[in-house]
């Protein structure tokens, strides 16, 4: 198992969050099992980023979402642990203001 991390920084459209890879194939070689992602706003960011589970995600439909700009609203969030059935990066959907960044960490199995 090991740990990682990225930087993902938005472009005001869905993407999934396999585009901080360097090879960015769904289902490529570096798009692996993850035992846990763990996703937080910068405390930069001026703006909620939302996370969804596909390309559809938007500010009225996603699974949660992250705000840096509320002192009581979540800038952070925990997708896992799994001991079975894994999800990919490539599965996870993010949308947000351009150039705000979305941090992520990552458990591989």
């Amino acid at each position: 198992m090991s740990f990682r991390h990225y930087a993902l920084t938005l472009t005001g459209v869905a993407q999934r969050l396999s585009t901080v890879l360097t090879n960015t194939e769904v289902g490529g070689p570096q798009d692996v099992a993850c035992r846990q992602i763990i996703l937080a706003a910068d405390p930069a960011n001026t703006a909620v980023v939302y996370i969804g589970g596909s390309s559809s995600v938007s500010s009225t439909s996603h699974a949660f979402s992250l705000d840096p700009t509320q002192a009581t609203a979540k800038d952070r969030e925990t997708i896992g642990p799994f001991d079975a059935g894994p999800v990919k990066l490539s599965e996870v959907w993010a949308i947000g203001t351009a150039d705000q960044r979305l941090m992520i960490g990552i458990v591989e199995y």
